[in-house]
């Protein structure tokens, strides 16, 4: 009796049926991908297993059609693993992983991307499967959960696809037949890598465009080593009926020689997204941005009791919460931005990464309220001032104070990239100081959000969103935001801090900013602050690099250098060159040697 492994939507398992079952599974699961949103991605799907001549049927496979806001952050997942013939537990193990894998997939905080959810989830995967080689059973033999692995992520306008073994993934389309993993296997079919085998495994991770048509096929290595493409695509053309399409597939392989196991998935993608960001950040555009209030005016359960800014960009309001009985404020986009539709997304992803970070650095946005016909944020309510004004009234803050600031925002920074989040706006009137001297991240309409880059939301202007001062050099030579260009913006604070000015000095106009990383002057912090310790300089120039090779790699170990006083450091920064050392001191002394050599040879022809 033929076996299938599928993913039953609402389950946390995968289940074992029977052929004769498998029809009305089938079309629930089709039932559910046929009623997309509109403008999501649509897929059909169809899939067979069975034990060919083997007396076990070690493979497995699933398929996770997701629904609604899930499809968007997750997508829908597709994987097929095939148990290792000689462990004693190749079917328990590519059952575990099929099952595991989805569900922890699933499960991963939405703020994270494909690659970082499927990875850490196959990380953990391997490490469970690899720890059961410690286990004995009853006749005191060890266990060996070792398995081929591949899975394949669609979502939005790509395939992400993550492979370990000899199990295949091919696309197929008008432009052929493309096998998209390789078989990790010696030259005599040898496998060589596998999920359970070793502490730690190597995972091959690609990415592939989806176009209408595009059909996917995920199969053993019993199935595609002994069908040819051309046969497939044959097959495919005389089936439309997917789940046939695969069993036909599997028996063609089984007449052509196959003894294994025999297990084919195949996928046709039927509709696209449309080239936006989707339903997740886009229904709250059907909210109206309300005027400017007034003190005393009442929006929704709000009652404003104080206007706190008023800009261009945004208004703020003090207001009290009727319904929660407590102090919030109301973040309110300009109206001057109603067609402005980057503006727009990024004020309403802010608010959706607000609701999803919990955390005390982290300024707390409030769920929204789904009936409300206004668009605003409704924030934690934090009594102190921005850093900008703390280092109006203390301009010549104790480096001990700015090593404590400092501190408190890597602890906010390290949330996000916990949350695969890039901040990308990182300055001093985006924190505030509360009466208890603790730190608060308030701003992060402009962040990078790993979960929703892996869609079409790509920006298109070449200058990056942040503050240009504060900006890292190379996002201005179209390189991507990440956290070390954050732990320059963080230097570029620490800096100001202590000296009330800007390294590189102020950029208003892209035309200001240096063409090249040689062209960056770093301005000795000494030169403000004679106060200041000699080597902090080796700290503050290093985290302030304008080549990113030369930079801190690690929040951490800038963090360390930062706060150590230790002789030691002392010492090294006086081993290295002047011009590291104090580059102020290195050009005078350049520039003074100059003019004694003009100056010489001036006397030299007037004498001569």
């Amino acid at each position: 009796m033929a076996l299938v492994y599928l993913w039953l939507m609402q389950c946390e398992l995968a289940v074992v049926m029977a052929s004769s079952d498998i029809d009305t599974l089938m079309q629930q699961t089709k039932k559910a991908s046929d009623k997309p949103s509109q403008g999501s991605l649509k897929l059909s799907f169809g899939g067979f297993s069975t034990r060919g001549e083997k007396e076990e049927n070690q493979d497995a496979f699933a398929l996770k059609a997701a629904q609604g806001q899930e499809a968007e952050l997750k997508g829908h997942v597709a994987v097929i693993a095939d148990g290792v013939s000689s462990a004693n537990c190749a079917a328990k193990a590519s059952q575990m992983s099929v099952c595991h894998f989805i569900d922890e997939y699933m499960a991963t905080p939405d703020t994270w991307s494909v690659h970082k959810s499927a990875t850490q989830v196959l990380s953990a995967l391997n490490q469970w499967l690899y720890s059961q080689q410690l286990v004995a059973d009853a006749k005191g033999e060890l266990s060996q959960w070792y398995s081929t692995f591949s899975a394949l992520v669609l979502k939005g306008n790509r395939a992400h696809l993550f492979h370990v073994g000899d199990c295949q993934v091919a696309k197929i389309n008008a432009d052929g037949y493309q096998v998209l993993t390789r078989e990790h296997a010696t030259s005599s079919g040898i496998l060589n890598r596998a999920i359970g085998a070793a502490n730690h495994i190597e995972i091959d991770a690609s990415t592939t465009s989806l176009a209408v048509n595009d059909m996917f096929m995920l199969s053993c290595d019993g199935v595609h080593q002994f069908v040819k493409p051309k046969q497939v695509r044959r097959i495919l053309s005389q089936y439309q009926d997917l789940e046939v399409a695969s069993e036909k597939i599997s028996e063609l392989a089984a007449s052509q020689g196959s003894q294994d196991n025999l297990t084919c998935l195949l996928i046709k993608v039927e509709q696209l997204p449309s080239q936006q960001l989707g339903e997740l950040v886009f229904t709250r555009r059907q909210q109206v941005i309300p005027p400017a209030l007034k003190v005393g005016v009442k929006l929704d359960h709000f009652d404003v009791l104080e206007v706190i800014e008023q800009s261009n960009r945004s208004h703020v309001y003090l207001a009290r919460d009727n319904h929660a009985k407590r102090l919030v404020v109301l973040k309110v986009p300009s109206v001057n931005f109603t067609e402005d539709e980057a503006y727009i997304t990024n004020f309403i992803k802010e608010g959706w990464l607000g609701e999803k970070i919990s955390h005390p650095g982290v300024m707390q946005i409030y769920p929204w309220r789904i009936h409300s016909k206004f668009l605003y944020h409704a924030c934690e309510y934090i009594e102190g001032q921005t850093l900008t004004t703390w280092l109006a009234d203390n301009p010549k803050a104790t480096l001990a104070k700015v090593r404590d600031i400092a501190k408190q925002i890597v602890a906010c920074l390290r949330v996000f990239q916990r949350h695969d989040v890039v901040h990308c706006d990182i300055k001093l009137d985006n924190f505030i100081m509360d009466v208890n001297g603790r730190i608060k991240l308030i701003d992060f309409g402009s962040c990078d959000i790993g979960a929703l880059m892996d869609t079409d939301y790509i920006r298109h202007n070449q200058q990056p969103l942040g503050t240009m001062s504060y900006s890292a050099p190379e996002l201005f030579y179209g390189k991507a935001a990440n956290h070390q260009s954050e732990l320059f913006s963080i230097g570029v604070v620490v800096y100001q801090l202590l000296t009330n000015a800007l390294p590189f000095g102020e950029f208003s106009h892209i035309e200001q900013v240096p063409k090249q990383y040689s062209q960056w002057r770093y301005r000795s912090v000494t030169t403000y602050r004679q106060d200041l310790p000699s080597w902090l300089d080796m700290v503050l120039s290093k985290a302030l690099s304008a080549d990113p090779n030369s930079r801190y790699q690690y929040y951490s170990e800038f963090m360390r250098d930062l706060t150590s006083t230790s002789l030691d450091t002392v010492i090294n920064q006086n081993t290295l060159p002047l011009i590291e050392r104090n580059p102020v001191r290195f050009w005078q002394g350049v520039s003074g040697g100059l003019v004694m050599i003009i100056a010489a040879l001036v006397f030299f022809i007037a004498f001569s």
